[in-house]
């Protein structure tokens, strides 16, 4: 068993994040949410690849032991991540580590989990939970980090238990128990066939970070089971061959019906301030409470309350 404390949005873009190169450079200047993540008053359009740090409180942990942590994906990114929250924060080691699928942006940053397994006061290894599917990604993009042996240069690399987990059985890491969700995420475009990413639910939030259609069963597995739902959301406007677009989000918000949503996975021209003031004019209208995410967000939930934690330490209780 095990009591969670927060979540920690690491990333809430793209692969691509945001700003975009292209972008910076252009001296045409038009992408104005680009140009605008580089400022103090933009600072929420910069997004780095979707990941979230969970912490709670192990029951078999002795008292006052520290706050267990999960990550969840490790993309190209994650690095720059640690660097700018962990310390904010105060995150030392990691528990675990849990892939939603093998695309770049939620496990090309294996490799940098090195620290945390070659510092003797932090741990010798992490375990990593990943489906089957995604463990062959791993195997044939990184197959010095399953086979230690196969390693180069000086053989300084990270070290790795893998245990594959079911996507029709949930598995718990320290107490805290998660729940595969099945989503499709694209194609395969040798077969057609769905190319699957698997969500995650846990202590009452349904986690998906990247589809483009959510099964039957896997909505079944949430209703009625979401306090915090954490949605994939491209961009305001049509749907994706690969992502939800808003209405897509809003449309699964609203069968749930959860306390609180919060939108992830923002393309480079969807503006996180016209986003939230469109949201936020829906709470009104509908009663619906749902915000787009930001790198850096803490989310309290060790009360009845929801509290956002802004990054900048600045406190807001946005529901119970």
């Amino acid at each position: 068993m095990a009591t969670l404390v927060d979540v920690i949005f690491l990333g809430t873009g793209t692969s691509g994040c945001v700003p975009n190169i292209n972008c910076l450079t252009d001296p045409r200047k038009q992408c104005r949410v680009c140009l605008s993540s580089v400022t103090p008053e933009g600072k929420r359009n910069k997004r780095r690849n979707t990941s979230l740090l969970v912490r709670f409180r192990s029951h078999g942990d002795a008292p006052g032991a520290r706050l267990r942590t999960v990550l969840i994906d490790c993309g190209k990114t994650f690095y720059e991540s640690a660097l700018e929250w962990f310390p904010h924060y105060g995150i030392h080691q990691l528990d675990g580590v849990i892939l939603t699928h093998g695309h770049a942006d939620a496990c090309f940053g294996l490799d940098d989990l090195r620290p945390w397994t070659l510092n003797p006061s932090i741990g010798s290894n992490i375990d990593i939970y990943l489906a089957s599917e995604t463990m062959e990604t791993v195997q044939t993009t990184f197959p010095y980090l399953v086979n230690s042996s196969l390693a180069t240069g000086g053989g300084d690399v990270a070290l790795f238990n893998y245990h594959i987990f079911d996507r029709h059985s949930s598995f718990t890491i320290h107490g805290l128990e998660f729940t595969p969700l099945p989503v499709h995420h694209g194609i395969y475009f040798t077969t057609n066939e769905p190319y699957w990413c698997y969500g995650l639910q846990f202590a009452g939030i349904s986690y998906i970070s990247d589809t483009n259609h959510i099964p039957d069963d896997t909505m079944e597995r949430m209703n009625g089971k979401t306090r915090l739902l954490v949605l994939d959301c491209l961009r305001d406007s049509k749907s994706h061959p690969s992502h939800f677009g808003l209405e897509d989000a809003l449309k699964v918000a609203r069968k749930l019906k959860p306390a609180r949503t919060y939108l992830v996975g923002f393309a480079h021209k969807t503006d996180h301030y016209e986003i939230r003031e469109k949201l936020g004019l829906l709470e009104n209208s509908e009663n619906l409470s749902a915000s787009p995410a930001w790198d850096g967000l803490r989310l309290a939930l060790d009360t009845a309350m929801i509290t956002e934690d802004s990054g900048d330490r600045k406190q807001v209780n946005v529901c119970n």
